[in-house]
């Protein structure tokens, strides 16, 4: 009796965390943005923490995370020019990336993840790091944009 009870108990567990794992899996969702001309389309990306986005259509440009415009963290994205981008994002956060050749037409984009903790904060020192880093400063109709974006989607 007490070896049954704990092979049900054994296939139970292993029962649950499969399904966990498995509907985990089913629940993200996989994203395209693609490089047209000199902008991606999307501009903006609201996605959630295990989605996959994948960069396309990147002949001639690349995608590189700004990481003063990143959350704490993320593993940095640098591609090589032309090739096709993925990856998975887990943690919450605003993320502004860019095409380094094309920056200066400001060739970039935003992928929102989750539901951040104050977003309007975060829009806000990055705004701020302009200040000191005027590299970035095609980030700053970017990151405007989003604002108005995530106002009228009741975001923020």
């Amino acid at each position: 009796m007490t070896n049954t009870f704990s092979r049900i108990r054994f296939a139970t567990v292993i029962l649950l965390a499969v399904t966990a794992l498995w509907g985990k899996a089913a629940l993200s969702a996989d994203h395209t943005i693609t490089a047209v001309a000199v902008k991606f389309k999307p501009m903006f990306l609201y996605i959630e923490p295990g989605d996959t986005v994948n960069w396309e259509s990147m002949t001639g440009h690349n995608v590189e995370t700004i990481d003063l415009m990143s959350p704490e963290g993320l593993e940095k994205i640098n591609s090589e020019l032309g090739a096709n981008v993925t990856a998975v994002f887990e943690s919450e956060g605003i993320i502004v990336y860019k095409c380094t050749p094309h920056w200066g037409a400001r060739m970039g984009g935003i992928i929102v993840v989750g539901k951040p903790e104050d977003p309007s904060a975060i829009l806000d020192s990055y705004l701020a790091t302009l200040e000191t880093d005027r590299s970035n400063l095609p980030a700053k109709g970017l990151l405007k944009k989003l604002r108005k974006d995530m106002e009228s989607k009741g975001l923020l």
